[in-house]
């Protein structure tokens, strides 16, 4: 791969483009077309589309199956997900986020009038480094959110740390990292 050593480096500044193809992030995997549009059927032949029907129900319980935690309660998206879970925690005041994540992760601290404080990341692996975390805690902090991105594990075991030693909350944005596990536990089940 094409080493990136400053701006003059960059295609967009003329270099060579570092790869053939545009490489998109955000493309979803669709996977198996065939066996989705057998669960839409199933939906759309039963009249039940939301509130907990007989899909959503094998969703969960297959999606708390392959994480080995005890409950799965699916969401309309990750966003949604966010805020639920941090009007849970109670999280108020200041939270921890890494500087480079997804908006949602920032904006659903925002919508419930809390301030995202962005700590740095580590350049290799692109998630929360810890020694920036404790540069961010002040007397306003009430906790850490970890992203796992790209489906690296965030350094769960240091950021517990660092919220135990300081009273804080953790919790984790793992949308980047469904089905990859830390140290050999399942993400989901951090």
């Amino acid at each position: 791969m094409k080493q990136i050593k400053s701006a003059q480096d960059l295609a967009i500044n003329g270099a060579r483009p570092a790869f053939s193809q545009p490489l998109h992030v955000g493309r979803p995997n669709i996977g198996n077309r065939e066996a989705f549009l057998t669960y839409a059927e199933e939906i759309l032949d039963r009249c039940w589309l939301t509130n907990n029907g007989p899909v959503v129900q094998e969703f969960e319980r297959d999606v708390a199956g392959l994480h080995k935690v005890r409950h799965c309660v699916a969401m309309c998206n990750g966003t949604i997900a966010l805020e639920i879970a941090i009007r849970a925690l109670g999280l108020e005041g200041e939270v921890i986020i890494p500087s480079y994540t997804f908006i949602a992760t920032a904006h659903a601290l925002h919508w419930q009038a809390i301030t995202p404080v962005f700590a740095d990341i580590d350049p290799d692996t692109h998630n929360l480094d810890p020694v920036a975390v404790r540069r961010m805690i002040t007397p306003r902090t009430t906790g850490i959110i970890g992203v796992h991105l790209w489906g690296r594990g965030a350094p769960a075991d240091e950021l517990q740390s660092i919220a135990d030693e300081h009273g804080l909350k953790l919790m984790f944005d793992a949308a980047h990292a469904f089905g990859c596990s830390y140290k050999g536990t399942s993400i989901g089940n951090l």
